[in-house]
């Protein structure tokens, strides 16, 4: 379709929906509108005229619910074909945006699915946060806080903005992201938990230390997650536990201090108890037991979370830890040996990929690339760590150790050395 057809027919639906002055044939030009919207190779020479029409509608139709879901579905089309040029509509986009999830406004109920849609549209075709769109970021705590029903598109709207708006939205919003990890971690059924333990995940990762305690209430129910209830039967429990247990690694592994401190509040003992939650006398020591069960349950990238906070507890001033020491270094070799160190090169890869390449990948997809490219993990080496902190245990448990190291079966004692280049 040629544009000169294109601009013809744009004008003529719009005359149409001016003259008709009944609902269902303006719903019906309003839909065929955004059809086309979705067909124009280029919409950016339409948009001052479509701007203004969609402007006119959204101030007459006050009331009308169906009229007004189908502007927001329009206007979304209209984001999504204007991609990174989308701001030139914010003057009306914005105004319309800020009303339409106000959960306080009487057609809310009507208007709210598709209003989220139009939402994350708006932040993923973004190419930065305006203030605006920053302030609307608490509207999504009212929102969740009423129901999960939307929980989905809601967690892509939250990530979205940990991309682009990164310190800056952390600092601003932390108090609204806490409430609604607390609010959902929990709350949800075991779907909704998978979908949101990535978002938890990219949180620790990219501010590790502002973020587990600020988040430290949904990290101790991640705590009763993974220790809570048998799964062997129920993959997607399976699942939840292993990816619980793999963020409260991460927390250890990069902010060790504060995920000890977490495993001797009260509170988290409170917790458990509450939920007849039997651990042992070091908290830690149980998430060691679910470290060495689910790693077979996991991602590459997780297990090498695993290992890493594996080694870590080899440093621990606990006897028990002489207990699990061949469990404990069975699985370090076994990820070391599965190459997983090797992890940094094929994301330094997929990082140069994106960036050259990053004038045809939409800004939050290369940013997404370029964090996972980023991630601390990659640079750690899980046999560096196990090596130094074999050591460490060592000299904390002298003759103890060397009589643990020694009850090693040989063939996985000599794996151990393979793995950690010893003679």
């Amino acid at each position: 379709m040629y544009n000169s057809d294109l601009s013809f027919n744009f004008l003529t639906y719009l005359f149409v929906f001016a003259c008709v002055k009944h609902l269902s044939p303006q719903v019906q030009v309003l839909n065929l509108i955004s059809v086309l919207i979705g067909h124009v190779s280029e919409v950016v020479p339409y948009s001052n005229l479509l701007v203004s029409f969609f402007q006119k509608v959204w101030e007459e139709s006050s009331g009308e619910s169906l009229l007004q879901i189908q502007l927001l579905i329009a206007l979304r089309n209209l984001v999504v074909k204007l991609g990174y040029h989308s701001p030139i509509c914010y003057n009306m986009l914005m105004p319309i945006l800020d009303r339409s999830i106000d959960i306080n406004h009487p057609d809310e109920l009507n208007l709210l699915e598709d209003s989220l849609l139009l939402w994350e549209a708006t932040v993923s075709h973004a190419p930065s946060l305006v203030p605006s769109l920053l302030a609307y970021f608490p509207r999504l705590v009212d929102i969740m806080e009423r129901s999960f029903d939307h929980l989905e598109v809601a967690i892509n709207i939250i990530e979205t903005y940990i991309l682009l708006g990164g310190n800056e939205f952390q600092s601003m919003h932390a108090t609204s992201i806490a409430r609604i990890l607390d609010s959902i971690v929990g709350n949800v059924n075991d779907k909704g938990l998978l979908s949101t333990l990535p978002i938890i995940d990219l949180l620790v990762q990219c501010f590790p230390i502002v973020v587990p305690p600020m988040i430290g209430s949904t990290l101790q129910k991640l705590v009763v997650v993974c220790l809570s209830g048998k799964d062997e039967c129920d993959p997607s429990k399976t699942s939840v536990k292993a990816s619980s247990a793999a963020i409260l690694a991460r927390v250890l592994v990069m902010n060790t201090n504060y995920l000890a401190q977490l495993m001797t509040e009260p509170s988290l003992t409170v917790l458990l108890q509450k939920e007849g939650i039997q651990t042992e006398e070091n908290i830690l020591l149980s998430l060691v037991d679910l470290w060495l069960d689910k790693v077979d349950n996991v991602s590459s990238i997780q297990k090498k979370m695993y290992g890493l906070a594996l080694s870590i507890i080899l440093t621990l001033r606990l006897p028990q830890v002489l207990d699990k020491l061949d469990q404990i270094l069975s699985v370090c070799t076994t990820v070391i040996l599965g190459g997983l160190d090797d992890q940094t090169e094929e994301s330094s890869d997929e990082y140069t990929s994106a960036t050259n390449c990053a004038e045809t990948i939409p800004s939050k997809e290369l940013l997404r690339r370029q964090i996972k490219a980023s991630d601390p993990i990659n640079q750690l080496s899980l046999e560096d760590s196990v090596r130094g902190n074999l050591q460490t245990c060592a000299a904390l448990h002298g003759d103890s150790f060397n009589a643990a190291i020694s009850s090693m079966h040989p063939a996985a004692f000599a794996q151990l050395k393979q793995a950690l280049k010893m003679p």
